[in-house]
């Protein structure tokens, strides 16, 4: 009897809960329902759980070219510890012509690569930068139709070229080898030894690519400032009009006047690669528990949080009107929302196999026709109170779980919360979690009963 008593107990308060959840009122949406208010039902008191996890690693080759850019750069985060982006890429000779003549001089290599847009921009654009190609070393080399992740890597130790003290300028726009164009872009001069190596490739070498590639192997970009909270940078190499390798010859035989030849980076594959130190961060601290006060979610194949909704599926005979997941920023801590700004948009997955994840369908209704998800939500908007708050629409997703039945697995109330386009933005946010006594993430619930 002793032992079935706290048993009871236990019960009796879950079915206390389940009823308030279900009957309680709050001001959620009552300024719009007004005479109607007795009509439906509200709630923001249902139970939800956060955890931090590492996200999976992402797929980043770029074997088409759609790419608009990659990430290149590091971070050093106060909260988040050091996260690296590198760019692993290919490239190819415009036009396969043999440079391999007597009578012709080399005079220099260059890269260009143009700025990418969005939001791979991140950190502090006033530090000055050191821009890295180094060459994959013998044995390895990037595959032209292979399949990398974003946590592969390889070895590259020989450098072919170095830009120190980079003033990272990507909004000054500058006409390059077209006078109609105009964009942002670094020019960086390559080493000689590298340049004349490819000069000296035979026409049968640069018309096979996988004798090129053979003998090429791959680059490899990073960049970083050496100090401060560093930067990361958006370069887009499939952009013809400003990105390639162009090399300088003169042809001692003819007028002398300076020729070029170039090559491609479109059309060849490339890939990130990204690299997160937590070390004893807070956010490192945080990985694999239950986070109650802070959340800590980032891009570049970072961190997400895994939301669960334990006791939805006891929410019987009600039609959801609409349910509201809010999460408010933590804007109180040192360089927040001045270095790193809260990431600009969020998305709930789901578990669609063991490790498949695929997007909830109120993010999939919810896109317009600029790609936005407008009715969704999921972006940070500064609110009347003056705090930043990210409001999601779950409508649909909550009825599925209030329609399964009662006692079902965990697993079939979880969701995950993850900084959209993962390999496009190193964007990161620190939300107030569910048992935060400021801002506490809370789900509203607007329902009306079926029965």
């Amino acid at each position: 009897m002793k032992q079935k008593l706290p048993l009871f107990a236990s019960l009796l308060l879950m079915a206390l809960f389940i009823w308030t959840a279900c009957t309680r009122s709050s001001p959620f949406g009552s300024d719009l329902l007004d005479d109607q208010l007795a009509d439906y039902d509200f709630t923001d008191t249902l139970s939800i759980r956060c955890t931090i996890e590492a996200e999976d690693s992402l797929i980043t080759s770029d074997r088409a070219s759609t790419a608009g850019y990659f990430l290149c750069g590091a971070l050093d985060d106060p909260y988040f510890g050091k996260t690296t982006a590198d760019i692993y890429t290919l490239f190819q000779p415009g036009v396969p012509t043999s440079l391999n003549k007597t009578t012709l001089q080399f005079d220099s290599i260059v890269l260009f690569v143009r700025y990418g847009g969005g939001t791979g921009l991140y950190g502090d654009t006033t530090l000055a930068q050191t821009l890295t190609v180094h060459r994959v070393d013998e044995g390895s080399l990037i595959g032209l139709n292979s399949t990398y992740y974003s946590s592969q890597s390889l070895p590259a130790t020989t450098e072919v070229g170095r830009y120190n003290n980079l003033l990272p300028k990507p909004s000054r726009l500058d006409s390059l080898f077209s006078v109609t164009n105009r964009g942002a872009y670094i020019r960086l001069r390559l080493n000689d030894d590298f340049g004349r190596e490819l000069m000296s490739y035979d026409s049968t070498t640069l018309v096979i690519d996988s004798s090129f590639y053979k003998k090429l192997r791959g680059l490899k970009i990073s960049c970083s400032s050496g100090a401060g909270t560093g930067l990361v940078l958006p370069l887009n190499l499939n952009d013809e009009n400003f990105s390639r390798i162009r090399l300088y010859y003169t042809d001692l035989a003819g007028d002398t006047t300076s020729r070029t030849f170039d090559y491609f980076f479109q059309g060849s594959n490339k890939f990130s690669s990204f690299k997160h130190d937590y070390g004893t961060s807070a956010a490192g601290q945080q990985i694999g528990l239950e986070a109650n006060e802070l959340l800590y979610l980032q891009g570049a194949e970072g961190l997400k949080v895994k939301v669960e909704i334990p006791y939805v599926d006891r929410l019987e005979n009600i039609a959801v009107n609409k349910a509201d997941l809010i999460f408010a920023v933590n804007s109180t801590l040192p360089n927040e929302n001045v270095l790193f700004k809260p990431a600009n948009q969020f998305v709930f997955s789901r578990l669609v196999a063991d490790t498949t994840y695929d997007l909830i369908s109120d993010v999939y209704n919810s896109v317009n026709a600029s790609g936005a998800y407008t009715d969704f939500g999921g972006a940070p908007n500064k609110e009347v109170d003056g705090i930043t708050r990210y409001h999601h629409n779950l409508s649909d997703y909550l009825q599925e779980l209030v329609d399964l039945p009662s006692g079902s697995d965990i697993k079939k109330k979880t969701i995950y919360l993850n900084v959209n386009l993962q390999s496009r933005t190193a964007m990161r946010s620190i939300l107030y979690g569910p048992k935060s006594t400021i801002f506490p993430a809370k789900l509203e619930l607007k329902y009306t009963r079926t029965k």
